[in-house]
């Protein structure tokens, strides 16, 4: 294992005292503590207990979505208090019973409804903090918060809550154990905690909060309402997660039975050990459908529990978490490497089928130790992947093992932050390491951070430098933003990544050898007549390669509204400049690709009625001017509260769809593709869920024009007679099934039943749509059975 040595010294940086009134905090009032013993609460979503009438109501939400800052038009009584085990919340909000909004989605599912969100700034200085949501009917969301408004809502916690509908509303009961959470070391004094609280209004389409913090302003973290609280110092935490599971897969006609633990030990509140032996990383969750014919890489969030837990820490730059790209996220560790598709050597001659190659590898094991002390913040990942074996054919039908060697992989993170003053400053390194007997792969970053005291400006900066089997490359980036006034914001987003660099052992980057400047303006406006809301964007991008030829360069205007009725229409014209494809000929030559239009709308109803419909489409054009258009059309149905059936359908016509063949040349193609898709969700209750959900992506490709490159300078390609007499006409057929039964027995402990069958083949040209999705089913790749068991034991 490679050892990773850093060193840093951070420098004093001057910083003006907050001095928006609106967040000042003169005093810090004391959090009700209750002695555990005598709570004797039943988390049932009834606020019956005598202890609730002992603790004092908070108020005085504004609306902030639409960004009005207006008084809420409904009552939300909030009480908070907290015992050595936990914080208890319990809600009352006032609502009539006819404008009830009820839906029972699964955890972390995003809509239109009545909900109560309760964050919480664990770090006490507007860190890193926690987002738990209750909806009503008992449907969860939760998330962790990095300053200030990074969100990552794949993570899970061991809390609880639950909610019913009384007389004058509707009501919800949290219990979130410390055990949960880091908390900073607290030597002498109370400790300090930041509390955000915020209710959805689903018919009103509004979302109320206290403190308030619409998405206009810059600060939100920091900025939590600050309580203290006496005489908590959470004991020794252990956890175990056994699981247990059974597969039958049914295209190997094999079974397989595995068992394993996850232990979380934290002994301390600032700090965690994960371990994880015999992992069972496989997904009751699959992927989208993805048809990818370009040269770049698809990106896939993480899902698996053991890399969400803790993993905050590793987070170096709001790019890691979105696509403020170019073209996805950039980040030095992308978790889902981690147990990916295994390097085999096949020979010539050899044939070994495709789900085999890309099947993941095993995990012997992995851990992880992440904690704080001070102003410093450290982790360390280690994972260890088994040897695979797969069977490949001969061209005399003999049957051969290829074996595999698997990877390590290491990751070690060290951040400094100071919050003293006002605003924020950090700085921090990570560096990761593969190593494999074909790859030796290491990667350092350093990134800077800083947040204004008067919460106007906000910076990140990031460099970093890649050395894989002997090549060196270096990169850096830097976002900068500005919000001069509520609602408006400017913001730079610049890159340089030469053509060395690769983070993509380990990490995820779109592409190397760029360099990119790019500028984006945002205002948001509220209470505008004949109008909720309404969004103007301008986004000005330039990006070059090393030879100084542009590879996108253009100008995006964007329009988003939202109506009194609660409609929305969202549209964007778009221009791209004349730019050099660099990247679909596989370094074969370059070539010129034209300007090009175009326009992007998208209409949707209501979304708190019981149907909602949307509308879109996509005008656009290839890249040799012919036309491309998508039209997309969808519906969600939801009659009652524990039921949802989602239709969505999108057809595409291209008439100059540009595949690389090889050698210089290109096919254009003349093509149409159909991509339905659709979900069924029904709740026996909150905790006990039936899914049905499919997609499949049809598309047929008939050749119409042939094109070489010219290999020794750049000009548009040329057209050319057909090279041979065989056809590039192609069909594509890609279907995932899935039906899945989960039944969460308590929190963070789940029986999962899941089928999935999966379909990946050609096809014929002579099928209709029909026949190529019968033959996706009928001819699966994929067809697993699954019963799976974790169970959360311990504090």
């Amino acid at each position: 294992m490679p050892q990773f040595k850093f060193a840093c010294r951070a420098a004093a940086l001057g910083c003006l005292l907050l001095c928006s009134s609106a967040y000042t905090q003169e005093s810090v009032p004391q959090l009700t503590r209750l002695d555990e013993s005598l709570v004797n609460i039943e988390l049932d979503g009834r606020l019956d207990e005598s202890v609730w009438q002992q603790v004092p109501v908070i108020d005085g939400m504004r609306v902030v979505t639409p960004d009005t800052l207006a008084d809420s038009s409904l009552r939300t009584e909030t009480r908070i208090f907290y015992t050595e085990r936990g914080i208890y919340v319990g809600v009352m909000n006032h609502q009539p019973a006819d404008s009830l909004v009820a839906r029972m989605t699964p955890r972390d599912t995003r809509l239109e409804r009545d909900g109560f969100v309760i964050s919480l700034d664990a770090s006490g200085e507007g860190l890193y903090g926690y987002m738990m949501r209750v909806n009503l009917g008992d449907s969860k969301t939760d998330g962790t918060i990095l300053a200030e408004r990074q969100f990552n809502m794949q993570w899970d916690g061991p809390w609880d809550a639950a909610t019913s509908v009384v007389d004058g509303g509707w009501v919800a009961e949290f219990y979130i154990p410390w055990s949960m959470m880091a908390l900073p070391q607290v030597n002498d004094g109370p400790r300090r905690i930041g509390i955000y609280t915020e209710r959805q209004v689903g018919h009103l389409n509004e979302t109320w909060a206290y403190p308030a913090l619409p998405d206009t302003v810059n600060e939100f973290l920091s900025a939590f309402q600050k309580f203290e609280l006496q005489d908590i110092e959470p004991r020794t935490q252990i956890t175990w997660y056994p699981y247990a599971s059974a597969t039958y897969d049914g295209v190997r006609n094999e079974q397989e039975v595995r068992a394993g633990v996850e232990v979380f030990w934290r002994p301390s509140s600032n700090t965690q050990l994960s371990l994880s032996l015999n992992p069972d990383f496989g997904n009751v969750e699959s992927d989208d459908v993805d048809v990818n014919l370009t040269a770049y890489e698809t990106f896939f969030p993480e899902k698996r529990a053991f890399f969400l837990e803790g993993q905050d820490v590793f987070v170096t730059s709001p790019r890691n978490q979105s696509a403020r790209g170019p073209g996805g996220p950039t980040s030095m560790l992308n978790t889902r490497r981690i147990g990916g598709a295994a390097r085999f050597d096949v020979p010539a001659g050899v044939r070994v089928a495709d789900t085999d190659l890309s099947a993941p590898s095993d995990l012997l094991g992995a851990v992880k130790f992440t904690g704080q002390s001070g102003s410093w913040r450290y982790g360390t990942l280690v994972a260890m992947e088994d040897d695979m074996e797969v069977l490949g054919t001969t061209s005399t039908g003999q049957r051969i093992g290829l074996q595999s060697e698997g990877r390590d992989f290491t990751v070690g993170r060290l951040l400094y932050e100071d919050t003293v003053g006002g605003g924020r400053r950090s700085i921090g390194w990570m560096g990761t390491n593969v190593s494999h007997s074909d790859v030796d792969a290491t990667v350092n970053g350093v990134d800077m951070h800083y947040f204004s005291a008067d919460s106007r400006w906000v910076i990140d900066g990031w460099v970093m430098q890649s050395d894989v089997n002997g090549a060196t490359g270096n990169g850096a980036t830097l976002d900068l933003a500005y919000r001069p006034a509520r609602g408006v914001q400017h913001r730079i987003a610049a890159g340089y990544h030469d053509e060395d660099l690769n983070l993509n052992t380990l990490g995820f980057l779109t592409r190397n050898d760029l360099m990119h400047f790019d500028y984006n303006y945002n205002l948001n406006q509220s209470d505008i007549e004949g109008l909720r809301s309404r969004n103007i964007s301008i986004f000005v991008f330039n990006h070059w390669n090393g030879n100084n030829d542009w590879v996108r360069q253009g100008i995006f205007g964007s329009l988003n509204m939202t109506f009194l009725n609660n409609q929305s229409l969202n549209s964007s014209l778009r221009y791209y400049h004349r730019r050099v494809e660099d990247r679909l000929g596989r370094g074969s030559g370059d070539y010129y690709v034209p300007g090009r239009w175009q326009f992007v709308s998208n209409w949707e109803s209501d979304p708190s009625q019981k149907i909602r419909y949307s509308l879109g489409v996509d005008a656009n054009t290839e890249d040799l001017g012919e036309k491309n258009l998508t039209t997309t059309a969808g519906v969600s149905y939801r009659p009652v509260d524990n039921f949802s059936l989602s239709v969505d359908l999108s057809y595409t016509d291209r008439e100059g769809l540009l595949v690389y063949r090889g050698n210089g040349r290109y096919t254009s193609y003349e093509a149409t593709q159909w991509a339905p898709r659709f979900t069924l969700d029904y709740f026996i209750s909150a905790k006990q869920q039936l899914r049905f959900g499919m997609q499949w992506t049809g598309l047929k490709a008939f050749e119409n024009r042939f094109l070489q490159v010219n290999p020794d300078r750049i000009e548009p390609l040329r057209q050319v007679p057909k090279p041979n007499t065989v056809s590039d006409n192609f069909t594509i057929s890609r279907m995932v099934f899935q039906a899945r039964y989960r039944w969460e027995i308590a929190p963070l402990s789940d029986l999962f039943v899941v089928y999935t069958r999966g379909g990946n083949t050609p096809g014929s040209l002579f099928d209709d749509y029909t026949g190529l999705l019968r033959e996706s089913w009928s001819e699966p790749v994929v067809d697993t059975f699954v019963v799976k068991l974790r169970y959360r034991l311990g504090s």
